[in-house]
C-alpha cells in the first residue's frame, strides 16, 4: 500500500461508506477491495467517495474493477462519487459526480458561504438589469 493512502469507513443505516484518502495505486486498490469484503454485510449499498483521492494511478482502478468484478457484491450497490469515479468505477455501478459551481468547493448550501452570497448578488443584480 502507498505509504500516503489510508482508509476511513463507517456503516450507517445498513450502507457502507468508504473514503479512501491519498494516492491510489495497485496496492491501495487490494487494500479497499479487502475492506469491502471485509465490511459489507451483503445488505444496502456501498459508497465510495474519491473526492480525498490525489494521485489515482490507471493500475489502481484497473486492479480495484478486476478484483471487485469477483467479488460477491452487486455492481448495482456500489456508488462511486467525486471526480475520480469514472476512473474507478467498475461496470454496472453507479458513478455520481460532485456538482461544486462555486469557488471555495461547496454547492453553496454551507451555513457561511460567501461564494453563495456572491452568487446571490449578480443573480440580484442581473434581475434588476433585466427590470430596467
Amino acid at each position: 500500500m502507498s505509504m500516503n493512502f489510508q482508509i476511513k469507513f463507517k456503516r450507517e443505516n445498513g450502507d457502507l461508506h468508504v473514503n479512501p484518502v491519498g494516492d491510489f495505486d495497485g496496492s491501495s486498490a487490494w487494500e479497499l477491495i479487502h475492506l469491502i469484503h471485509e465490511q459489507y454485510g451483503g445488505q444496502g449499498h456501498v459508497h465510495i467517495d474519491t473526492g480525498r483521492l490525489k494521485r489515482v494511478c490507471p493500475f489502481g482502478c484497473n486492479t480495484f474493477q478486476c478484483q471487485f468484478y469477483q467479488s460477491r457484491i452487486p455492481a448495482h450497490r456500489l456508488l462511486i462519487k467525486g471526480k475520480n469515479g469514472p476512473a474507478l468505477a467498475p461496470k454496472g455501478s453507479r458513478v455520481e459526480m460532485n456538482s461544486q459551481p462555486f469557488d471555495c468547493g461547496c454547492d453553496g448550501n454551507c451555513a457561511h458561504c460567501h461564494c453563495a452570497s456572491e452568487a446571490m448578488q449578480k443573480e440580484s443584480h442581473l434581475e434588476m438589469e433585466k427590470e430596467a
